[in-house]
C-alpha cells in the first residue's frame, strides 16, 4: 500500500514516476486533479500517445465543479496533444453523474499494474495528505476493474473536455439575466397577512427525492445539454428544479393541479404549475429556475448547501426541515413553506 508515509509504502508520487516511464497505456481516472501534476505529467502522457499508445485521463468533478483558468488550459492543451496521436487519448470528464474514485491503470505489454484508493492525481493526494492506495493484485478483480474503466470513459458515462462547457469559477453568470429579470419581478405581499389556523394543506416530503442525484432538486447532476452557441455540451442550470411528485401524493385532495400561484413563506408570489401524467410536476412558470432559486436559495442562506454541491437528507436535516407545505387559501392560490 502507499500511504505518502514512509513507513506504510511511501508516496503514492514516487510509484507513478516509476509507473509514467515505463508503460505502453495509462489511464487515469481521478475525482480531482491539481495543476502541477498536470504538468508534470504531460510529456509522458504525450510519449506513450506518441508511440502508439493510449493515454487517457478522466477528471470526474470538473463538468461540474469547473476548472480553473490555467487548469482547463492545461488540460485542453494536453487532450488536443493527445488526440493528435491516438483518437482512443486524450482528457475526458463524466457527464451525467460526478465520478469521485481514484483508478490508475498502467499498462507493460500483456501485464497491468492497477491501484485503487484514496490518492487523487494531485499534488496532496500523491505527497501531501495521507492516503491509502493498494495494488490490486486479484486477476478477477483486474479483469472487472479494466472493464470499469473503458465504461466509465464511454459516451454513456463521459465526454471528451473539448466537448464539455467547463465553467471557470467567477467568469460565469450563476443566474443569467433573463431568469434574473424573472426572479426580480416577482409581487411581493405581506406574508403575515395569511392566517394558516384551519387551511386545508398538501405536503410533500423531500425526504423521497433529495437522494435521486439526477432529478427533482438534483437536476443540475443529470446529462448536460447540447448548446447551439458553443457547440459544446454544459451543465443544466445549477438553480433548475422540478419536483415530481408520486401517485399517492398528487391524488391527494388538495394537490394543486394546473396554474397557481405560491404565495411564499418570505413575501414572494411565485406563479407555478403542475403538468405532465397527472400534474406530477412541480415547477415555476417561465422558468424551472425560479422555484430553484427560492428553494435552493434557503438552503445556500442558512449555510447547509453550497454551489454544485447536491441536496441529501443530510442538508435536509441540518436545515431543520425535510417538507415542502402549501396551504390552500383560494382556489389557485397557495401558501407555500419551507
Amino acid at each position: 500500500m502507499h500511504t505518502n508515509i514512509q513507513k506504510y509504502g511511501g508516496d503514492f508520487r514516487n510509484v507513478l514516476d516509476k509507473e509514467f516511464k515505463t508503460s505502453n497505456n495509462i489511464t487515469v481516472a481521478s475525482g480531482y486533479a491539481s495543476l502541477d501534476v498536470i504538468n508534470a505529467f504531460e510529456k509522458p502522457f504525450i510519449e506513450i500517445a506518441k508511440k502508439g499508445g493510449t493515454s487517457r485521463l478522466l477528471l470526474g468533478m470538473a463538468f461540474y465543479e469547473g476548472l480553473g483558468q490555467k487548469k482547463l488550459k492545461a488540460v485542453t492543451k494536453l487532450n488536443e496533444s493527445l488526440k493528435a496521436y491516438n483518437k482512443n487519448s486524450g482528457v475526458f470528464v463524466t457527464n451525467g453523474r460526478r465520478y469521485h474514485g481514484k483508478v490508475y491503470q498502467f499498462d507493460k505489454d500483456v501485464t497491468s499494474n492497477i491501484y485503487v484508493g484514496s490518492s487523487n492525481f494531485s499534488a496532496s493526494g500523491t505527497k501531501g495528505n495521507i492516503e491509502c492506495t493498494v495494488p490490486i493484485l486479484d486477476d478477477n478483480q483486474k479483469v472487472n476493474l479494466i472493464a470499469f474503466l473503458n465504461d466509465l470513459y464511454s459516451p454513456s458515462y463521459s465526454i471528451s473536455i473539448d466537448q464539455a462547457d467547463i465553467t471557470v469559477p467567477g467568469k460565469k453568470k450563476i443566474v443569467l439575466d433573463k431568469v434574473e429579470r424573472l426572479w426580480t419581478s416577482l409581487k411581493t405581499y405581506d406574508s403575515s397577512s395569511i392566517s394558516l389556523a384551519k387551511l386545508p394543506k398538501f405536503v410533500f416530503p423531500l425526504d423521497r427525492v433529495a437522494e435521486k442525484e439526477k432529478s427533482n432538486l438534483n437536476v443540475y447532476f443529470g446529462k448536460g445539454r447540447w448548446s447551439r452557441s458553443t457547440g459544446k455540451v454544459k451543465p443544466r442550470p445549477w438553480y433548475e428544479i422540478e419536483l415530481i411528485a408520486s401517485n399517492d401524493l398528487n391524488s391527494q385532495q388538495f394537490y394543486p393541479k394546473g396554474d397557481f400561484l405560491a404565495y411564499t413563506d418570505d413575501g414572494l408570489i411565485i406563479p407555478m404549475r403542475t403538468q405532465g401524467d397527472y400534474y406530477k410536476n412541480i415547477r415555476s412558470k417561465n422558468s424551472l429556475q425560479i422555484f430553484g432559486i427560492w428553494l435552493k436559495g434557503k438552503l445556500e442562506t442558512s449555510g447547509v448547501l453550497k454551489k454544485y454541491e447536491p441536496v441529501t437528507l443530510e442538508t435536509l436535516e441540518e436545515y431543520g426541515n425535510d417538507k415542502l407545505t402549501f396551504y390552500k387559501f383560494e382556489e389557485g392560490k397557495y401558501y407555500m413553506t419551507f
